[in-house]
């Protein structure tokens, strides 16, 4: 794979065809570099599991070659996989001051070192015989990038997570100007993100939802306590500003929200009015309608701070009648019933919550249908490669972009695992490698498989009973047991019966067989009991004999 002088290969290691995991390997002749390396928390039949990240044998293969990481933005799924990436990599890693920032206080907590080297807007940087242009995106985290990037088979753009806004606030806007100015020679290749292809025309501009907001903090009568993505250093902004103007006094809540406003404060990306930020402690001595609260929980999280106030476990917050709880985020697909489940428990404790479903009070930082025409018609690339979504959005960002202009040929849908390289004339699709996601959990790095899963599963699903026995190895007589313990099975005292009539199956089962061959009277108690189960209860559930012979 690129092989010639003017040959480049890009290869995706995740991001096509899921949100998240978002990972592109771009390969000259002599010079790789990364864009982004990111995670995906694990969906539901994940027992256990605690973050996927893309399988890196593809670049530890190179690993020579391997000249810089470049990130987009801060957000998880471009940066959270780092840690495991960076301690058999020693290359520099690039991106905004404030993306860099969060990989620092994450690598921090590993003990992990890291060359990190912050670009500004506009700045060039040579790697290998790549060189990367940085250009300022709107999206729902500050300072992100889209990419210029100059290589030997011709320009090409990756856009990064971005939207179009079209009356931008306090300076986040998307500068099409400079990718205009890039695109004038001709560009090969446009990467797109592709999340909501689906949507019509444009997202909501952030100065949208900050009059909304405005309605909503000059209406409230109570105490507002608002969660949103942690990140989201734009929105906290405008909350702080609101509160402000409405004299109310602001505390927070929750440690991710903590640490990226200290960042984004010491970098000089947030500031607060004189005297709004107080301690979660002092403002609780103040009138109802002086309060914010800015909290973590945006995505129904067991252990975050909203989810503790809905169950009444917060240390210093108690729900009340005449609170008005807004979040000001999405619903992440496979969150939607934890979070349904915080909403109901706050209603019951007597507040009223506001949401996106139900008010405008969150715009998303993705580019509807309409800005992403408007990016393709801005770029004018020869080749289109949709990035970042599931496969039904590549599919129809492919189509858009042949609406755009762009040759149906030359429109490609491409998965993880898929190299593509970029010859003098033409392309080539190499052979495809194996890109399956890497479990991690604990300390284990893809020590999970399906096998695991798969007893997991089980677990879950069933249960487990556990057989206690011990038996004389001389006289084949039991000398103690044997003992039931349940596990996610049956209620003991309620089913003490049932679990009577099994050790008598176990005893028939020591009669019958004696202690001559503990492996096979192990086999013929699981199977029983796995029969009169079935039979009784129409369970299945994991059996695990401890049968000792002394």
């Amino acid at each position: 794979m690129a092989t010639g002088p003017k040959e480049l290969t890009i290869h995706p290691l995740g991001g096509l065809g899921e949100i998240g995991l978002n990972c592109m390997a771009i390969r000259s002749a002599s010079t790789t570099a990364l864009v982004d390396c990111g995670l995906m928390f694990p969906e539901d039949y994940l027992f256990g599991v605690d973050v996927v990240i893309p399988r890196f044998e593809p670049i530890l293969k190179h690993k020579d070659s391997l000249a810089a990481i470049v990130l987009t933005h801060g957000h998880e799924d471009h940066i959270g996989a780092l840690p495991w990436l960076l301690p058999h990599v020693d290359v520099p890693v690039y991106g905004s001051d404030f993306t860099l920032a969060l990989v620092a206080a994450k690598l921090m907590e590993r003990g992990i070192e890291a060359d990190l080297r912050p670009v500004k807007p506009g700045e060039r940087i040579e790697v290998g015989d790549l060189a990367f242009n940085f250009f300022p995106v709107c999206h729902s985290i500050i300072k992100g990038y889209a990419l210029g990037i100059e290589t030997p088979a011709g320009r090409m753009v990756h856009t990064g997570d971005f939207k179009i806004d079209r009356n931008p606030l306090d300076g986040h806007f998307t500068d099409l100007e400079a990718i205009r100015r890039f695109s004038e020679p001709g560009v090969t290749l446009l990467m797109s993100d592709s999340t909501n292809v689906e949507r019509e025309g444009f997202a909501l501009t952030e100065r949208e939802i900050q009059a909304r907001l405005r309605e909503v903090f000059d209406q409230a009568r109570g105490r507002i306590i608002v969660t949103l993505f942690s990140s989201h250093i734009q929105r906290m902004q405008e909350i702080f500003d609101l509160a402000a103007a409405c004299g109310r006094k602001v505390a927070i809540s929750g440690k991710s929200l903590v640490r990226n406003i200290d960042l984004a404060r010491e970098l000089g990306y947030l500031r607060f009015p004189g005297g709004t930020l107080l301690e979660v402690e002092e403002i609780l001595d103040l009138p109802d309608d002086k309060v914010v609260l800015l909290v973590t929980g945006s995505q129904g999280e067991p252990l975050a701070s909203l989810s503790r106030m809905s169950m009444e476990e917060h240390r210093h917050v108690r729900i009340q009648k005449g609170d008005l709880v807004l979040l000001s985020s999405r619903f992440i697909p496979g969150n939607v019933l934890a979070i349904t489940k915080v909403i109901n428990r706050l209603y019951k404790l007597g507040a009223e919550v506001l949401y996106e479903k139900v008010q405008a009070i969150h715009a998303s930082g993705h580019a509807h249908r309409e800005e992403l025409r408007i990016m393709l018609e801005t770029v004018r690339p020869k080749y289109f490669v949709p990035i970042h979504g599931e496969y039904r959005h590549l599919v129809k960002h492919n189509r858009l972009a042949a609406e755009c202009g762009v040759a149906p040929e030359r429109a490609l849908v491409l998965e993880d695992g898929q190299p593509l390289t970029f010859l003098e004339q033409g392309i080539r699709l190499e052979e495809a490698v194996p890109a399956e996601r890497i479990l991690v959990d604990g300390k284990g790095v893809g020590d999970v498989g399906q096998s695991v899963l798969k007893e997991r599963q089980l677990l879950a699903g069933e249960g487990m009973v556990v057989v206690l026995l011990v038996i004389d190895k001389d006289t084949g007589t039991i000398t103690l047991g044997p003992d039931i313990v349940s596990k996610g099975f049956v209620f003991e005292q309620q089913y003490a019966h049932l679990l009577e009539d099994a050790k008598c199956i176990i005893l028939e089962e020591v009669e019958l067989g004696g202690p001559t061959n503990l492996k096979k009277l192990k086999e013929r108690v699981r199977g029983s009991l796995r029969r009169f189960f079935r039979k009784v209860l129409d369970r299945d559930p994991v059996v695990v004999p401890l049968i000792i012979a002394v």
